[in-house]
């Protein structure tokens, strides 16, 4: 799989900012937009690397795909210290800035993602607090923005991975963002099928991105999938997605249910023999605890409509 990790431009227009694996994406033109705000510690690095690109120029948009505290940490800091910056997200995502205790979650991550900043990352990143972010403008399925007069946004509802997870397709670059709503690809080619809140809404959401035209897909960790790889990318998640639910409806059913045991069986063949660099192993068991609980949620609610 040609996956693109260094940072600086994509193609005309659209670049990959800071870090291959909590990256920020930068459309540029006479109405900029940013994607993505990583973690809260990196608000300042953030915000050198986009003036790097735009100069003096400011930056109009920062649009969230979700809002989990790896992909919104920066939001609130970049939106105080960039001068007319408006955010942009779905309204469950402006939704979750109003309940006190999302923050305090969001809040605590960001401190324990400042602590592996040097060890994980190799930065030396500010202990800056997680800063709540406006949404000032709220985004659905089909909504348009112009960039510029050769690049334009479309913004796609891809819930699954979270709720209020997005996408957003630059059509005359064919590039997607799809954070998780695409998985996440490994070293070795292993996409991770993220779907933490639903699997069958994961599914639709991929169905979705299967019809676009793509060159470039831009997945939340990772890096760029890029050239005739990005064509069958999509297609090759929905596979993959697919086997792994039948492998854990197959393992629920050897080990009677018992999720811990499902687990542990799993994770022997998905994550244990991976080489490195690949996602810390706490994190990679609160999203597989979440996979597993989805697949098991299904075959109960089967269950009851079949009773």
């Amino acid at each position: 799989m040609n996956l693109l990790k260094s940072t600086g431009k994509i193609t005309e227009d659209f670049y990959l900012l800071l870090n291959a694996e909590i990256p920020l994406f930068l459309a540029d033109g006479d109405n900029p937009v940013a994607f993505d705000a990583g973690f809260a510690c990196l608000g300042p690095f953030y915000a050198e690397a986009i003036g790097k690109v735009l100069g003096r120029r400011p930056l109009k948009e920062l649009w969230l795909t979700h809002s989990h505290y790896d992909h919104c940490g920066a939001a609130g800091y970049l939106q105080k210290h960039l001068e007319g910056l408006a955010v942009g997200a779905a309204p469950g995502a402006a939704r979750v800035m109003e309940r006190p205790g999302a923050v305090a979650v969001i809040s605590q991550l960001s401190k324990v993602a400042h602590a592996m900043m040097k060890d994980e990352f190799g930065l030396e990143a500010p202990d800056i607090d997680f800063v709540p972010y406006r949404v000032d403008r709220v985004l659905r399925e089909g909504f348009e923005f112009e960039i510029s007069r050769r690049l334009s946004i479309k913004v796609i509802e891809t819930p699954g991975h979270t709720r209020d997870c997005l996408s957003f397709y630059l059509p005359q670059i064919k590039a997607l963002i799809s954070s998780e709503a695409a998985g996440i690809p490994d070293v070795t080619g292993y996409i991770y099928a993220d779907f933490l809140v639903d699997y069958d809404l994961y599914r639709a959401s991929l169905e979705k991105l299967a019809g676009l035209d793509l060159a470039f897909v831009c997945v939340g960790h990772g890096g760029v999938i890029a050239g005739p790889d990005a064509a069958g990318y999509i297609q090759k998640a929905a596979s993959q997605c697919a086997d792994f639910k039948n492998q854990v409806e197959r393992l629920l059913d050897e080990e009677h249910g018992d999720m811990d045991k499902v687990m542990a069986k799993v994770r022997a063949c998905e994550y244990d023999p991976k080489p490195n660099p690949k996602q810390p192993e706490p994190a990679y068991l609160l999203n597989l605890k979440a996979r597993v609980a989805a697949i098991h949620k299904r075959l109960c609610d089967q269950s009851r409509a079949d009773a």
